[in-house]
């Protein structure tokens, strides 16, 4: 996964964990993650259709997880935001008659694979509390 979703998503949750108290809200976690708030607004959106977190609007309002942190694993994080590019993007036409522009695709496609298998297992066995305990 080349982009920065996961790294979004694994800023917000732990903060999020790290605050299970309160609502937070979205200005203060942009502050956190230095980025704009309607960035973080549309990280949050996602966080909360995959039922991660609840929000609620108005002076008092702001996000916080709907689970425990012990009861959520990385590797649920990570397929909410997969996108199948750890190795980057295929090529959109490479020439089918070189010998390797023909079967280009196909090879990055089952090593993108296999990358994706090894970094699940990894995450597989972290709960985002495990994760928080860093910080």
């Amino acid at each position: 996964m080349n982009d920065r979703h996961f790294t979004i998503s694994m800023h917000i949750l732990t903060l999020l964990a790290k605050n299970l108290d309160q609502w937070l809200p979205s200005a203060y976690i942009a502050g956190s993650l230095n980025l704009n708030p309607v960035i973080i607004r549309t990280a949050l959106s996602k966080l909360q259709k995959q039922g991660f977190i609840e929000t609620k609007e108005g002076k008092n309002g702001g996000s916080r997880l709907v689970r425990s942190p012990e009861k959520i694993l990385l590797s649920e994080i990570y397929l909410s935001v997969y996108n199948q590019t750890s190795i980057g993007k295929l090529l959109p036409s490479p020439n089918p008659e070189c010998c390797v522009g023909k079967k280009i695709n196909q090879n990055i496609s089952e090593l993108n694979l296999c990358i994706e298998k090894v970094v699940f297992k990894q995450l597989e066995g972290v709960t985002l509390q495990d994760f928080s305990m860093k910080f």
